[in-house]
């Protein structure tokens, strides 16, 4: 306390205080929202898309030209078939639904027992179509493999669903045979207003298996989804394929474009183009301005972080250089070398953490009326992370903004406070 008690006697301290809560606060507006879009950008999507490629189909014919629909899926058919044919290709499926990782499924609620709420993803799947064994998604369920998750499926009464799902609505994974209650919005007919509309339609689907957790979006942060058994044949869908161990999917699509554009072709089908799984992912990200987002808020973070560096650097540089009399004066009634530099590494350590303190509180203010960054609409969600719960998400983004502090402020004490220690005595009181 003494220690502390002389450290603001100094009015150059005030002023560092100050410059260091200032910091503490834009530290927390610049680095929260990284903090938290980086732990989702980082958990796991639940498949390998460096395995993956996604291939365009296209047709020299138009929907509304054709008048028997057969042979065309019958052409769909044969595509398929020659894409599973290719010596690198493990596995391929026509993607009916938007492919996971490419794109946006809409939300239901899916409720508990009690009658709480929990929100969901609802992804819809085609019977036989080997949706799963592309992906590699792993059935829990003994009695259905992997390999017959999508057979024998019945339309629009059965579903799937992920780990995460069946733990928070049941507290296990062994839950096939049992009844998931749901609502979801669809197109019902208003007999009242005699139109149709959207409506919340409540529905019972009996669940037939468990799959290890997937998330269905790069940018979302959940893992809980309804897999139901929907949908039918429709026309210049994407093939995706499931490349063999050891083949990396940028080096197929590279390597075999040209081939692939010149042998996949039927009498009206052919494949336009062909993207890696990664690179899909990724323009899926950017096509609805969240790669932007992600890159904006990481800018901002690393703007702040150089200036932080910078100005405290430069501030403490000065401060401690100032201080060299003082240490020549401890030096000549006998103090060591050791002691001086550690005593100005203590007095670093003390300002920082009043300092980062104060601001922190300051900021607490703000975050009790205004809430911390949460940039996802998962208010119901089966999986909670370290952000969810408002007193973690304070500490825990509190403690790291006091580190990049800390650090920078001993670092900037440390080089001057060693060599003027190192320093002769009589040059030391000289020299002021």
């Amino acid at each position: 306390m003494k220690q502390l008690k002389n450290l603001f006697q100094r009015k150059t301290t005030v002023w560092l205080v100050l410059e260091l809560v200032l910091v503490t606060l834009a530290c927390w507006w610049a680095f929260d929202p990284v903090l938290v879009d980086r732990t989702v950008t980082h958990l796991p999507m639940g498949f390998d898309p460096d395995r993956l490629v996604r291939m365009e189909v296209a047709s020299h014919v138009s929907e509304k030209d054709m008048i028997d629909r057969s042979p065309m899926q019958s052409e769909q058919d044969v595509l398929l078939q020659k894409v599973q044919e290719m010596d690198e290709v493990e596995v391929a499926y026509p993607a009916y639904s938007v492919p996971l990782g490419f794109g946006v499924q809409s939300t239901s609620l899916y409720l508990y027992a009690d009658g709480d709420t929990l929100t969901a993803w609802q992804y819809f799947f085609v019977p036989d179509s080997k949706m799963f064994e592309v992906f590699g998604i792993q059935s829990l369920t003994p009695g259905v493999p992997t390999s017959e998750l999508s057979h024998d499926c019945e339309y629009e009464q059965s579903v799937i669903i992920t780990r995460t799902l069946a733990n928070a609505l049941f507290g296990t994974t062994d839950v096939a045979g049992r009844t998931l209650k749901t609502s979801r919005t669809e197109t019902v007919w208003n007999e009242e207003g005699g139109d149709y509309e959207l409506g919340w339609v409540e529905k019972h689907y009996d669940i037939r298996a468990v799959v290890d957790d997937v998330r269905i979006e790069p940018y979302d942060r959940d893992y809980s989804i309804v897999f139901i058994c929907e949908g039918g044949p429709d026309y210049n869908v994407p093939i995706v394929a499931r490349l063999r161990d050891g083949v990396d999917a940028s080096w197929f699509v590279e390597a075999r474009r040209e081939e692939v554009q010149r042998q996949l072709v039927t009498d009206h089908y052919y494949v336009r183009d062909l993207k890696s799984g990664r690179q899909a992912m990724t323009e899926t990200i950017e096509g609805i301005g969240m790669g932007r987002q992600a890159r904006r808020t990481l800018l901002i973070a690393a703007f702040f972080a150089i200036n932080v560096a910078f100005g405290v650097f430069g501030t403490l540089l000065m401060y401690t250089r100032q201080r060299r009399e003082e240490a020549g004066v401890r030096r000549a009634f006998g103090a060591t070398k050791w002691s001086v530099f550690w005593s100005f590494i203590r007095e670093a350590w003390l300002l920082t953490t009043v300092s980062v303190a104060i601001g922190c509180a300051i900021y607490f203010q703000f975050a009790v009326s205004r809430g911390l960054y949460d940039n996802f609409a998962s208010p119901d969600s089966a999986i909670h992370l370290w952000f969810d719960d408002f007193g973690t998400h304070f500490l825990v983004v509190s403690a790291i903004v006091y580190l990049i502090i800390l650090c920078a402020v001993l670092i900037a004490t440390a080089i001057p406070a060693w060599r003027i220690c190192r320093s002769e005595i009589t040059e030391a009181i000289k020299e002021e």
